[in-house]
């Protein structure tokens, strides 16, 4: 009978879960903020996991006010904007929030 070490358990349950958090952020920010272009910048488990994932994603998104203006344009206007998420341990959305320059 082999006998797997819980630090290793542990070490390959947070891989996967790094995968799953990362899809979780990638598909909130893309439904909800309409990112056309996500890169995840910090993704770290709270409490190993069990007390769900923190991370931050730096995203591309439409330009509100260029598009309010109703300019006919050949290419969309994208601005580049920095957000915290926080995730459950169910991947299920805590809480998010931007974050201003002052917070790089």
């Amino acid at each position: 009978m082999i006998k797997v070490a819980p630090a290793a358990h542990q070490v390959t349950t947070l891989t996967g879960g790094v995968s799953a958090a990362r899809a979780a952020v990638q598909q909130f920010l893309a439904t909800e903020l309409g990112a056309r272009e996500i890169r995840i910048t910090k993704i770290a488990p709270q409490d190993h996991g069990l007390d769900g994932w923190a991370a931050e994603a730096e995203i591309l998104v439409p330009n509100l006010e260029v598009k309010m203006l109703g300019l006919p344009l050949t290419q969309e206007v994208l601005e580049c904007e920095h957000y915290a998420i926080e995730l459950e341990p169910d991947l299920s959305v805590r809480s998010y929030g931007h974050l201003g320059p002052e917070s790089d």
